[in-house]
């Protein structure tokens, strides 16, 4: 009896990091970030804002597209993986600085991703800023879950992004994003206002099985031939003025 009770406590033991949750300080990923090495974490819960846009590599950007506005540019320069990890502060890869406050257009900062980025089954408590942001590589964030406005806006993924089985609790904001490959929302959720409003679709965007339980907004959105809305649930309105498929007008069923 003795040396069974040691197997199963060592056994225990053994599976302990699969499951149990540690805590790191947004600090130590920047950290790492700028030290360019590995950035990789499961089951692990962030604290603080994770500022990428104050990297050690941010320049000032000249000839910019906000003409008189004055801007400034981070880029990550490695993969970044984070699964099943809890960001308790917010994700910024974008900020203005009040205009008002100071009395002009503001101060803009963005940052860039120019390796593959992995957001498997990962909540964002507070808000998540990706507005402008340059995808190069792979972009994942399969079951995850925005509790806050998820901002895409003028976003642009040069590769494969997969959305699928992500919940969207409040705005979710892809109006005038850029996809240059394939895009998966399959199995999404978007509870609140979801605005792909002049999005630009290259390839194929499946919506399949997704629920829209606020307004769909594809105003304006020209989608591929290969697009799917196959068993997709529109429960709140929706606006498809103007969007058309492989070049038609374009409305889907609502069920």
């Amino acid at each position: 009896m003795k040396t069974l009770l040691t197997a199963l406590l060592l056994v225990a033991t053994s599976l302990l990091p699969s499951w149990a949750q540690r805590t790191v300080a947004a600090k130590e990923i920047l950290d790492k970030i700028n030290r360019r090495e590995t950035v990789s974490y499961e089951n692990t819960i962030i604290t603080g804002d994770l500022d990428l846009t104050e990297l050690a590599n941010k320049k000032r950007v000249s000839n910019n597209r906000w003409a008189e506005t004055e801007a400034y540019e981070s880029t990550v320069e490695i993969p970044v993986t984070f699964r099943n990890c809890t960001f308790k502060g917010a994700f910024l890869a974008y900020k203005n600085l009040d205009p008002v406050r100071l009395k002009g257009n503001g101060v803009l900062y963005t940052a860039h991703f120019n390796e593959a980025v992995t957001f498997e089954n990962c909540t964002f408590e507070r808000e998540s800023e990706f507005k402008y942001s340059d995808f190069k590589q792979r972009a994942v964030y399969t079951g995850s879950s925005f509790r806050k406005e998820a901002n895409f806006k003028y976003a642009t993924f040069r590769a494969v992004v997969d959305f699928s089985d992500v919940r969207f609790g409040a705005l979710a904001n892809f109006k005038y994003t850029a996809f240059k490959e394939d895009i998966a929302f399959r199995k999404a959720r978007f509870e609140e206002y979801a605005d792909f409003k002049y999005t630009k679709f290259s390839e194929g965007a499946s919506f399949q099985n997704s629920r829209f339980n606020g307004m769909a907004d594809f105003k304006y959105t020209h989608l591929p031939r290969t697009s799917s809305f196959e068993d997709t649930v529109f429960s709140g309105p929706s606006d498809f003025k103007y969007a058309t498929l492989d070049g038609r007008k374009f409305s889907p069923v609502r069920r």
